[in-house]
């Protein structure tokens, strides 16, 4: 009974073990990008063709795992047209669109998400973000201003 016991134990230790080895992320990114406060950023654009039949595949997953402190971040499905499938011409393939706005009153922020791929593989993605003072709005002469 013991050992019938420790043998169920170590399977399931073994198969909880397999699970999360295969749920680690395959990759992890990073970059650092420099945002404008009130304007869209495009952070990242991820789609996949079939390379057999050059056919869109599944969109790949976008999971957030630790959301901006100073701005917001959407995504975004549509499509976009791409020739960097090799052996395909230039096709539409749908895409998600990584998007963030960044608030004026900050300087930096950090996003971190998570890509998987219609395959499975995932790719985790650190975005480190600057974000520059808003410009100043241009003064317009004075009507008695000599221009």
């Amino acid at each position: 009974m013991w050992n019938s016991m420790m043998l169920m134990a170590v399977a399931a230790t073994a198969a909880l073990t397999a699970t999360a080895t295969l749920a680690q992320p395959s990759s992890r990114n990073y970059t650092t990008v420099e945002a404008v406060p009130g304007k869209s950023l495009r952070i990242g654009t991820y789609g996949t063709a079939n390379r057999k039949d050059c056919s869109p595949a599944r969109v790949p997953t976008i999971r957030v795992i630790e959301p901006p402190s100073s701005g917001s971040l959407t995504v975004r499905l549509g499509e976009a047209k791409t020739d960097k499938v090799p052996g395909c011409s230039t096709i539409a393939i749908p895409m998600q669109f990584l998007m963030y706005v960044a608030r004026a009153d900050a300087e930096k922020d950090r996003i971190v998400y998570e890509v998987t791929s219609a395959n499975g593989e995932v790719a985790t993605y650190e975005v480190t973000i600057s974000i520059l003072p808003k410009p100043a709005a241009p003064v317009a002469p004075k009507p008695d201003q000599k221009t």
